[in-house]
Formats: C-alpha cells, structure tokens, sequence
C-alpha cells in the first residue's frame, strides 16, 4: 500500500473509532503508532512515541496549562464568581434584561480568570440561574443565557485551548490571548443584545438590579470582585506589556487569586485538595489528547496526505471566504458527534495548513476555531455546557438547548465577522508586537 492511500485508510479508521465512542486521545495515539509501525517499522513507532511524550513532557510552555487550570479552580472553588456576579448587577443591572446582561458580564469576568468554560456554567448555573427565575426569566432564556454565556472563558484569555493550539501549531500564546480580547468583547456585547431583543421572556420587572442584603456585604462584594479584576488586568496586562510569558503569568495569576481569596476568608484545606486534584485530572487528560494528537499529525506528514489535500483545496476555484464557510459547516457536524478539545486536535493536521494555505495568520485561525468550539459546546446532541447545566440546575436538556439558539445565532454573526474581516481578531495583536518592536 502506498503512503497516501496508508495515510487515508488510517485516517478514516480514526474517525469511525471516535465516532464509535473510544476515546479520543488514545485513539489518535493507538491510530498514529500503527500508521507509523505500518510505514517504517515497530521501531519507528515505539521512538516517535517516546520523542513526542519527552518533547511535550519537558515543554516549558505546558507548564502554563496546569496552572491556569489551577487558577480557575481556585476562583470555582473559593466561591468568587457571587462577587462578580454582584459587581456585574451593580453596573448593568439597570438596563432592559439587566440580570440576564449582569450574567453575560459576569460571566465573561468569570471566564477571564479561569480559562473553563465547564467550571464558569456549573458555577454561574447555581449563582444566576436561581436568580433569573425567580425575576420572572423564563427557564429557556435563564439558562440558555448561561449556558452560552459562559463559552466565553475558552476565547477571553486567558484560554486552555488557545495554549494547546499555541503550543501544536508553535504560535506565540501571548499573542493568542490577546487576540481574544477584541472578539471575546464583541460576542460579550451580542450575547448582551440577544438577551435585551427577548422581551417576550422576561417582565419589565426583571430590568432592576436586586438591592444587596446590607451595605457591608455589598462593600465586601464589590471589592473582591475588583480584587479577581484586577489579578485579570494584571496578567493579561503583563502579557501585552512584555512583563510576563503566558507562563510566568499563570503563576502569577495563581498567586493572585490565592491572595484573593486568602483576603476573603475563602482558603480551606478542603478547597485546595479538590482544587489540586481536579488540577492534575484535567491536565493528564489534556496531555494524552495532545501527545496523541502530534502522534498522529507526524504520521500523516510521513504520508504526504496533508500536502495532497492543501494542494486540492488550493486548485480549487473558489474565494479563501468559502473554504471557510465550508470549514464552519465541517466544524457544526463534528461539534454534534465529538467534544471540543478531541475535535481541535483531531482536525489541526489538515486544517492548519489549509488555511496557511489560503494565506490566513495561524493567530487568526486560533481564534477562529476557538469561537467553533464554544458554538458546539451549546448545540445538540452533545452541547457539554447544557449536560453541565442540566446537572447543576435540574432544567430539562430540552429546555436549556430550546433557550440557546438565539446565542448560536450571535455567535455565527461573529464567525461571519472574522472571516470577511480578520483585523477584528488580529488587530490588537499587532499593537502589541509594534509596541514590543519599539
């Protein structure tokens, strides 16, 4: 058997694999070392494996992953997100579907400072949920707001999925982030839109802000949210300014939510087992996906089939803007069948250098891809914010995916953005790099 036809045979036993349900890190893994032992040896395999686990295991960029883990941990654990919920109200609250725009805010705050969207919906789901019900929300409009809401923490920085993409595609993380910053704020103001254009779904009532319960509570509220804003400012900040690399800034993030909640009372030994543990189980799972996935796109580099397909997408005579549209189309499809990181490392090998290709910045496309992950993270069948959120609330699925299709709407509106115009993302980026060069 030749290379290219190897190279799609193992391909295409991948797909039904994952599709299958077997998981998707080992099975990029188990797919790429049979691909290599298939053609060039067992040898080859067996060291390919063992370079890539010492190259990501030694990677001193990695190291920014566990500990911006930690650091979202540490904001869900101690209880921080009530502060920021109550600071968002303070400020927005007064606007029409001002507890449903408190929420997108204090959920992109919330996202800002721990890169998980899973842990910004469990913990906005029992923090505003309850809430917007109990001011007349409908249960499709509360959650749906949530759940979509709360995809904002993979784009505004700092992102577990644009380090990994940093890390695979060898694109600065720092200036990922802060390419994030711009769309992250844009799709933040269409979520807040969607919410005030659904006047049908809540009362005139729910436009007020609810009063805080006594003047030193809303003291104490108000400043620990400024206190997890400011550790915000101060490590996006230092990242844009040249003070920090993205790792040196996930530790001094650490630092500062742990003062935070140090300052608030927050601090239990229990907090910080949980808060650990939970740390090195997502980081391991993160790293048998990525080391699988390098695996893997090595193996079809070897088989030239990556080269073949950029070349076909390149003969074609259709605009850059439709193979993306197309992409968006491949993307929806392989969001309903597959979770969202399993699908970025999954894809990268063959959508990486079509877009280089097609003459798009690998910083862009981070961006790009990272805003189709957070549409299937609310979209059927397997939408893992509304499984997250039904669990937390006891809102039927059914409910919460009927209350997210407006958001998916927004969210398209802003994929259509990027790609007729990719300064949105790409603009803020290159303030930075100037500013460095200077």
């Amino acid at each position: 058997m030749d290379p290219l036809t190897l190279g799609a045979v193992v391909l295409a036993g991948m797909l039904v694999a994952v599709m299958a349900g077997f998981p998707v890190g080992l099975t990029l893994l188990g797919a790429g070392t049979l691909g290599y032992a298939l053609l060039s040896g067992a040898s080859q395999a067996l060291t390919q494996i063992g370079l890539v686990l010492w190259d990501n295991g030694t990677n001193f960029v990695l190291v920014a992953v566990p500990l911006f883990i930690l650091m979202g941990q540490l904001v869900f654990r101690c209880g921080l997100a009530d502060h920021l919920f109550t600071l968002a109200q303070r400020l927005v609250g007064g606007l029409p579907g001002g507890l449903g725009v408190s929420t997108v805010l204090a959920s992109s705050a919330f996202g800002a400072v721990t890169g998980s969207s899973v842990a910004a919906v469990a913990t906005m789901g029992n923090v505003a949920v309850p809430e917007m019900i109990k001011r007349g929300y409908t249960e499709s409009l509360a959650t749906g707001t949530v759940a979509s809401a709360a995809t904002l923490a993979i784009l505004i920085p700092p992102s577990i999925p644009l380090v990994i993409y940093g890390v695979w595609s060898e694109t600065s993380i720092g200036a990922l982030f802060i390419a994030g910053i711009v769309p992250g704020a844009v799709l933040a103001l269409l979520f807040a839109l969607t919410v005030m254009l659904q006047r049908r779904h809540y009362p005139a009532r729910a436009q007020a802000a609810p009063a805080p319960r006594t003047r030193a509570e809303a003291r104490a509220a108000l400043g620990g949210a400024i206190a997890v804003a400011v550790v915000f400012v101060i490590v996006i900040g230092g990242i844009y300014a040249g003070v920090f690399t993205p790792t040196e800034a996930s530790g001094a993030g650490v630092l500062g939510v742990l003062a935070v909640a140090a300052g608030l009372g927050r601090v239990r030994l229990d907090t910080l087992r949980l808060a650990l543990s939970e740390t090195v189980r997502t980081s391991a799972s993160i790293f048998i996906v990525l080391a699988g996935g390098v695996v893997f796109s090595r193996f079809l580099v070897q088989t030239r089939l990556t080269d073949y397909l950029v070349g076909m997408v390149g003969a074609l005579d259709v605009s850059p803007q439709l193979v993306m549209l197309a992409l968006v189309l491949l993307y929806l499809v392989l969001g309903a069948i597959m979770d969202t990181f399993g699908m970025l490392i999954l894809t990268l090998p063959l959508v990486l250098p079509i877009t280089r290709g097609l003459g798009y910045d690998p910083v862009w496309t981070g961006i790009f891809l990272t805003v189709l992950m957070e549409i299937a993270m609310i979209t059927p069948p397997i939408g893992l914010n509304v499984f997250v959120l039904e669990r937390s609330t006891g809102i039927a699925s059914q409910r919460i995916f009927a209350g997210v299709w407006p958001f998916v709407i927004a969210a398209l509106a802003l994929v259509l953005l990027l790609i007729w115009v990719p300064q949105v993302a790409l603009w803020l980026p290159h303030t930075m790099q100037h500013g460095l060069a200077r």
